[in-house]
């Protein structure tokens, strides 16, 4: 039931949001340590080509066809089910900044510009977050038949 595109891509984009909120604090806590490189996290490029993978193999799949196969018919090993196969395998990647401007101490972590994205990513995540428990929500309406 929770195996379409747009669960697992919000799952996805929770798990991603987690993983930033994590590196963006490191930066934070270690701005005023001599040589330390900030930490970056990408995962929304990734999150994107999977989404686009997964919506046009489903989009070629003939579901309801005569001469093609159902997709009720398939085992989760045949890859077709409702969807979300490669979003399900995203997962965030992190990087040493190095593109930035060092400071005298050799650090190149910005506190303004952490504390920016510490705000982006807040946002974000809770985007997410009430986007997934709506569709949570959905799913119980629909169950409870209400």
């Amino acid at each position: 039931m929770f195996d379409d595109i747009t669960t697992k891509a919000l799952t996805a984009a929770i798990r991603g949001g987690m993983a930033r909120q994590q590196v963006i604090s490191q930066n934070i806590a270690n701005a005023d340590t001599p040589g330390y490189k900030a930490l970056s996290v990408d995962f929304e490029g990734a999150l994107a080509a999977a989404i686009a993978s997964d919506r046009s193999r489903l989009s070629s799949t003939s579901f309801g066809s005569v001469q093609g196969p159902q997709w009720w018919d398939q085992t989760p090993e045949a890859g077709l089910g409702m969807g979300g196969d490669a979003v399900g395998r995203v997962s965030p990647t992190q990087s040493r900044e190095t593109s930035t401007t060092e400071r005298v101490d050799g650090s190149n972590v910005d506190p303004d510009k952490e504390m920016s994205d510490l705000a982006a990513n807040q946002i974000a995540y809770n985007t997410a977050n009430a986007l997934l428990r709506t569709r949570i929500g959905q799913f119980r309406t629909v169950i409870a038949g209400a």
